[in-house]
């Protein structure tokens, strides 16, 4: 009778392992072919694809910038290989685990607990930085190892705990599922919680705000911090190692890990303020109120407003352009306001000549080559960008597509080209305007995946 119980034991053990590798493999293996095809790449396409976790160390905005570790190191990727880098962030740790599985990215930028039916289906780069999981309590707590303690630890924490260390020393690991790290320093600081784990690095960034919390312990070995790779492109995954290898080698890596993880860093005693991280600018109320009767988006014009000003109320520029929306003295007059006017009124304004300025563009249907022209147009003006478009059109170029367009506008600081016949505004330097439109799209872009 034991043995028949053994044996059926083995065999509903067994069973269960082959449910749960077939419940990781399935999204890969087992969904129709034309689900498994990667439509997401081409052998030749010049986008990079990746997929990053919101996290206060890894990714967030910062005077309208984004910012973070992983971003950062994305970025220095995206200058050498020479590739377009498109983010997707998410917040949800659950949505990005299941894209592991799927190939649609070439670049997952995930920590998760490796164990040993997942981490064969998977290709990880080589190590970009390390961590480890630590405790985290307030200063004036005395530690007392006789007393039972609830240590709280976010419910999708990824790595691996001394459990039985831990319990040693009388704590009881309380998995949260409503709070993240982050809200769990929040506990911990207003006294609702006593203990709770986290990442070092995590903890780096966080512990500059809250003045009453210290690192206790580390509490789990260290491990390595990977991307996970699309297992289809062995040459770009090639690449990328070749490229961790010698980046990890030079200054510039150095510069930014010391940025994001030295207690002397700017970036952690400067900008991880909870305000800053889920707002653009202290202005976002204003700014969607009046973009929405125009139907614009309110993120484009945050990323004008910040190129223009910084989010500074009182600035005076060049050519006497005033305020949040820089615009010049002739404009202000135009839409109704000056220099005493108020904030609201600058902002409305502003969202009102971004309108009219969108609507000489209306031929151009492609959303991201229109961003281009309006952008360009509010910092040159119309007449520039109206120019470039019409010198397209004479050598038989395209006027609807920002390339073209922008070449134009940069060689209409050449005699031959400032004065041609269809020429109507006459010389301008183009390469800040060109340079100047790049720069709100992509402050635009990031803005869309901060705030979906």
């Amino acid at each position: 009778m034991k043995r028949f119980f053994s044996s059926y034991l083995v065999v509903i053990i067994a069973t269960f392992l082959l449910l749960l590798v077939l419940y990781f493999i399935y999204p890969v293996y087992f969904l129709p072919k034309n689900n498994t095809e990667n439509t997401f790449f081409k052998k030749n396409d010049s986008t990079i694809r990746v997929l990053l976790n919101f996290h206060a160390s890894d990714y967030f905005i910062y005077k309208g910038t984004p910012i973070g570790f992983q971003y950062d190191l994305l970025k220095e990727f995206e200058k050498t290989s020479g590739k377009k880098i498109d983010i997707t962030v998410c917040s949800s740790f659950d949505s990005i685990y299941k894209e592991l599985f799927k190939n649609n990215y070439d670049i997952i930028a995930l920590d998760f607990r490796r164990w040993g039916l997942v981490t064969p289906f998977l290709e990880f780069s080589l190590p970009h930085s390390f961590s480890k999981p630590v405790l985290i309590s307030r200063k004036d707590l005395a530690l007392n190892k006789d007393t039972l303690k609830n240590v709280h630890v976010p419910n999708d924490y990824h790595h691996f705990l001394y459990i039985k260390e831990l319990k040693q020393q009388k704590f009881n690991l309380v998995y949260q599922k409503e709070y993240s790290s982050e809200e769990l320093f929040d506990l911990l600081q207003d006294k609702e919680i006593d203990y709770l784990v986290c990442d070092y690095n995590l903890a780096v960034t966080l512990l500059p705000f809250y003045s009453t919390l210290k690192i206790i312990d580390k509490v789990g070995p260290e491990y390595e911090r990977s991307w996970v790779l699309n297992k289809k492109n062995t040459e770009l995954n090639h690449q990328i190692n070749d490229w961790l290898y010698n980046f990890m080698k030079t200054k510039r890596y150095t510069s930014i890990i010391n940025k994001y993880f030295s207690s002397r860093s700017t970036v952690i005693n400067g900008t991880f303020t909870k305000s800053k991280r889920h707002t653009i600018s202290p202005y976002d109320a204003i700014i969607k109120k009046y973009a929405t009767q125009y139907n614009i988006d309110w993120r484009f014009i945050a990323a004008i407003m910040y190129q223009e000003s910084k989010f500074e109320a009182g600035l005076l520029g060049l050519g006497g352009s005033y305020g949040l929306m820089q615009m010049m003295p002739e404009t202000m007059n135009n839409f109704g306001i000056d220099e005493n006017s108020g904030e609201e009124a600058q902002i409305a304004a502003g969202v009102k000549y971004v309108y009219r300025i969108a609507k000489s563009f209306d031929n151009i249907t492609d959303l991201k080559e229109k961003l281009h022209f309006i952008a360009a147009s509010y910092n040159a003006g119309r007449g520039h960008i109206l120019d470039a478009q019409r010198l397209c059109e004479k050598y038989q170029e395209n006027s609807t597509q920002w390339t073209c367009v922008s070449k134009y506008l940069i060689l209409k600081s050449k005699k031959e080209y400032a004065n041609d016949p269809v020429v109507k505004s006459g010389f301008f330097p183009g390469k800040q305007a060109v340079k100047y439109a790049a720069e709100v799209v992509e402050r635009f872009e990031a803005y869309l995946l901060m705030y979906p």
